[in-house]
């Protein structure tokens, strides 16, 4: 039987302690901590999978909590606080949560979050093992490389991209060059979507993308910035703390930002006129068909008439005998006949003539489709 997960909830009410005991207790391990300072006392030894933790707490807040957890541990922290302000939520990400949920707690939200951030941390680690192993040989090729050279490499790479996927794969595999751990936010006018080095987004950083995305070109929180062009932004987790490596990545990212903002509406206008071509063949293939159809019906009404008016000729010279008509009568009734007979074939010849413009159309057409 697989082993039940680990969550450690700390709460300085009981009443909350309590709701959330009775929501997890029937898929998770669950212990439950009435304050920081037990927390951080007993945390090693109890290693849970998950923190939830309250932020408004006496002596030491969830902030504080959070902070020292850093340093000996890297379980996701969830912070449950009765506040949600942005103001709020940028101190929850900068003091190192994972997610953040607004009280009263919903039990169907939870439950999905958890599972959600248990899934993160399982892909994670695969990606952590992946990395160490692909390490060495990574670092010899930036070896002789420069930071100019990594923007340059980007610039030519970025254009070989054929999808917002691959937009976002060029730009973190250049941000890794930088040592920086960031994530990306799309929204260009065919989709949005988020990309981390990571693997996936958190939570959080998908929600602190989405607030700061119209808060200036940069912005600067904590050892954090997110940069932002129209289609695109960056958030970097781990900013240098050299001020002149600090200063040259500030340089370089709005410019690779701007580049691949360019870049995204020039994918939209291909898609947008593949869209449009892929109409327009569609048509033309649905014209080409209907033309086909009107081809073979006229032919067929052609073939119809022709064969009546030549028995109705024939028909009315038959009967002209016994209609007791003088000579001069007859002659002048079959004058009458042939006059429209002839008008009539005329007419049968221009429709051969627009059937064969219909040949010539549909050929065109075909061409075109294929």
């Amino acid at each position: 039987m697989t082993e039940k997960k680990r969550i450690l909830v700390v709460d300085d009410e009981e009443l909350n302690l309590s709701l959330i005991t009775g929501i997890l207790e029937d898929d998770y391990e669950v212990i439950a901590l009435t304050s920081g300072e037990q927390c951080l006392e007993q945390f090693l030894s109890i290693d849970p999978d998950i923190v939830l933790l309250d932020v408004e707490m006496p002596v030491m807040d969830g902030l504080q909590v959070s902070r020292e957890l850093q340093i000996i541990a890297q379980s996701p922290i969830v912070f449950v606080s009765a506040k949600g302000s942005l103001e709020e939520r940028l101190a929850g990400y900068a003091a190192g949560g994972y997610d953040y949920i607004v009280k009263p707690v919903d039990g169907y939200e939870l439950l999905a979050k958890i599972k959600l951030i248990l899934e993160h941390q399982a892909e994670k680690k695969a990606l952590e093992q992946t990395a160490q192993e692909t390490t060495s040989a990574f670092m010899n090729a930036l070896s002789f490389s420069s930071e100019f050279g990594y923007v340059v490499d980007f610039a030519l790479e970025i254009y070989n991209a054929k999808s917002y996927t691959q937009v976002a794969e060029t730009m973190l595999r250049t941000l890794g060059l930088f040592n920086v751990d960031a994530a990306v936010h799309i929204r260009a006018d065919y989709g949005e979507a988020f990309y981390s080095n990571r693997g996936q987004c958190s939570p959080m950083e998908q929600e602190i993308l989405i607030l700061l995305k119209d808060r200036g070109r940069i912005y600067d929180f904590e050892q954090r910035s997110q940069i932002n062009e129209k289609r695109v932004s960056v958030l970097v987790n781990n900013m240098p703390e050299d001020p002149e490596e600090y200063g040259r990545l500030k340089d370089h990212l709005p410019f690779m930002l701007r580049l691949t903002d360019g870049y995204l509406k020039n994918l939209d206008i291909g898609f947008q006129l593949s869209k449009q071509e892929k109409l327009l063949r569609e048509t033309v293939q649905e014209v080409s068909e209907q033309f086909v159809i009107i081809e073979r019906e006229l032919k067929v009404n052609h073939s119809v008439f022709e064969a009546a008016m030549f028995d109705m000729t024939k028909d009315m010279e038959k009967s002209l005998q016994f209609l007791a008509l003088t000579e001069e009568q007859e002659d002048q009734l079959n004058e009458i006949i042939h006059s429209h007979t002839e008008r009539a074939f005329e007419a049968i010849d221009k429709t051969s003539m627009i059937t064969k413009a219909f040949n010539i159309i549909i050929t065109k057409l075909q061409k075109f489709v294929h």
